[in-house]
């Protein structure tokens, strides 16, 4: 394949993309006309598993394994994209980590933990993005923030707290990047219905679940697919001058959730 058609499709990397809302974007990606990187930090099966379905849809994948907790590892991610010699035009920030647990528990190496990931990982994914942005004439970067930086979600403190210094960090981002045509933008899905709420909620999701179902405007949960279908929206052209904005796509959920039960019959 010659370079010009390497280059017919623009190049993506998520992280986090071998389950959950990472593979439903980069699923969505390809769907929207993107070549990807896929990443994993210790579920390679499943990240191949996103990476065929990907590649059948007419995508090259490549599958990359990455810890944000590692600078090193950060660094050779980039290694590997640089040397596909085709640049990055997109960068979706969606991995994380935290302990859930109340504040007042929480030990320092759970907040090193979790700021390594949101905030310290995500400052240098950024960094080793701009250079490849520059070749390819810019780019953009989306970070995935949560609700829980708007409303309080029992054990989500440090989760909250990072997400919270992230989504400060977009704003910045924003300000110091876009004279280069490299854009970011923050977007919060708020409650979303997959396997990590299922993990947290434990014999209490199905209940849940069908709250969210009966009390929501939209009288839904959202999915993953759904939710990916937003952060898509966000790497189009068209999303430039939403830069340095944190977009709140959860459909007025978190808006709405003080009178959810007042109003119900």
């Amino acid at each position: 394949m010659s370079q010009t058609d390497v280059r017919a499709r623009p190049l993506a990397l998520v992280t986090g993309s071998s389950r959950g809302l990472g593979a439903a974007t980069a699923i969505q990606l390809v769907a929207d006309g993107y070549d990807l990187v896929v990443t994993y930090r210790s579920k390679a099966v499943e990240a191949e598993a996103v990476a065929q379905e990907c590649r059948v849809r007419g995508a090259q994948v490549h599958i990359i394994e990455l810890d944000l907790e590692d600078t090193a590892s950060i660094d050779s991610c980039f290694a590997a994209i640089s040397d596909l010699d085709r640049g990055l035009d997109v960068l979706v920030a969606n991995a994380a980590a935290t302990s859930f647990r109340p504040l007042i528990e929480a030990k320092r190496s759970h907040l090193e933990r979790t700021f390594a990931i949101s905030v310290f990982g995500f400052h240098q994914l950024v960094l080793g993005a701009i250079p490849l942005m520059r070749l390819n004439g810019g780019g953009r970067i989306v970070a995935v923030s949560g609700a829980d930086t708007r409303t309080w979600i029992p054990g989500h403190g440090l989760l909250a707290a990072a997400k919270a210094a992230m989504e400060s960090m977009v704003k910045y981002f924003g300000c110091e990047l876009a004279g280069e045509n490299i854009t970011t933008i923050g977007i919060s899905p708020g409650w979303m219905d997959g396997d990590s709420i299922k993990m947290m909620l434990g014999p209490f999701y199905d209940m849940a679940i069908d709250a969210e179902r009966e009390t929501h405007p939209m009288k839904q949960a959202v999915t993953p697919a759904q939710a990916a279908e937003a952060i898509a929206l966000l790497c189009r052209p068209e999303a430039q001058w939403l830069n340095g904005s944190i977009v709140e796509s959860d459909g007025a959920g978190v808006f709405a959730f003080a009178g959810r039960y007042s109003v119900m019959g």
